[in-house]
């Protein structure tokens, strides 16, 4: 039980009660000086003293004109949200903070002092910023997929018609007809679906991160390559050493094997196509000398359903778009050189000790 003794110590009991708080609290005298700081506040700003005009904290010789006291002075509280602040040793750094004034007024409603209490939001605008990049992303693909969708849908509707207007008269190769076309759509649509799952698992997923064996990942891939490489006449050769790398190794291996697979399809037709996977440090690529891309091409390649016209199979053109995001997941960076003509090279690193 608190007893009247340990009460009546009003100045202690204070203190330690603004300490227990996480936002920073300072309480500032009707000259702008500082008379109180909680532990939050020194914590975050070591140089404040109690005693040292505020103003002249931040910099200035008199106040500001821009001063939030002031402003309470003119109201019961002054609230400013959001605010960023460059913070650091060189102001580089922003910091995301709600700011609350209110003044201390005495019988007369004259303003004897302030009390300001900041609110550190980084987290919320954090996240805030996160979630707007989900719904971009999300809107993209949706939106593209949507489209996609239509073909399929119309072709299923027009061989269902097809067939309740034929009915018991339909001879059996058209009825069989139609209903592997109405089969190969709905397959299509199903295709078109894992695709947006395997999305959105990449977008909001977390990363299974481990120490993985880039040399024995890459070799293994290749050699499995190889065999479809050789009905292409094509060869797959690993160049460079592969220093163990922190990732996802199945999110990676993913990488990898979209990105032969695309330098395979893409090289049909392509005399003694070869495909190098290479690696120097934690920057790797993988590139190929079959027919490159147009300007154009290049210039959307990672954007949701992009394809080139010599894709030559039935894909949706995610892949490149699906790879970007999983370079970008492990906090790297991915990029391509190419011209028409003179192969492809697709570059990305990852930095997977910051990642997401």
């Amino acid at each position: 039980m608190l007893d009247d003794e340990f009460l009546s110590q009003q100045p202690v009991l204070l203190s330690a009660c603004l300490d227990l708080l996480p936002q920073e609290i300072v309480f500032i005298n009707r000259e702008y000086s500082i008379i109180r700081m909680n532990a939050s506040k020194k914590k975050q700003h070591p140089t404040l003293k109690t005693g040292m005009k505020c103003f002249k904290a931040l910099g200035f010789s008199a106040p500001c004109d821009f001063c939030l006291a002031a402003q309470a002075e003119k109201m019961e509280t002054y609230i400013k949200n959001p605010v960023c602040i460059m913070t650091g040793p060189k102001k580089n750094k922003p910091r995301h903070i709600n700011i609350t004034i209110a003044a201390v007024r005495d019988s007369e409603k004259r303003a004897r002092g302030f009390i300001e209490i900041i609110d550190n939001v980084e987290a919320l605008y954090q996240s805030h910023n996160q979630l707007e990049y989900l719904n971009r992303e999300y809107e993209s693909v949706i939106y593209a997929l949507s489209h996609d969708l239509r073909s399929p849908l119309i072709s299923i509707e027009g061989f269902s018609r097809k067939l309740q207007k034929l009915g018991r008269t339909a001879d059996p190769e058209t009825f069989e007809h139609c209903l592997r076309r109405i089969h190969a759509n709905v397959e299509t649509m199903n295709n078109l679906v894992n695709v947006l799952l395997d999305t959105s698992r990449i977008i909001t997923g977390k990363l299974d991160l481990q120490e993985v064996d880039m040399q024995n990942l890459v070799t293994h891939l290749a050699e499995d390559m190889r065999l479809r490489a050789g009905e292409q006449n094509a060869e797959v050769r690993v160049e460079g050493g592969f220093p163990p790398q922190l990732c996802d190794k199945i999110r990676i291996q993913q990488v990898f094997s979209n990105l032969i697979d695309n330098a395979l399809k893409h090289g049909r037709g392509t005399d003694n196509l070869e495909i190098e996977i290479g690696a120097d440090a934690n920057k790797y690529w993988v590139k190929d000398n079959g027919p490159g891309m147009s300007p154009e091409i290049k210039d959307k390649i990672f954007e949701p359903f992009t394809q080139s016209a010599n894709s030559g199979d039935n894909s949706f053109g995610m892949g490149m778009n699906i790879i970007y995001k999983i370079i970008r997941k492990h906090n790297g960076e991915i990029w391509i050189e190419t011209e028409e003509g003179g192969g492809t090279a697709v570059y990305f690193t990852i930095k997977a000790d910051s990642a997401e």
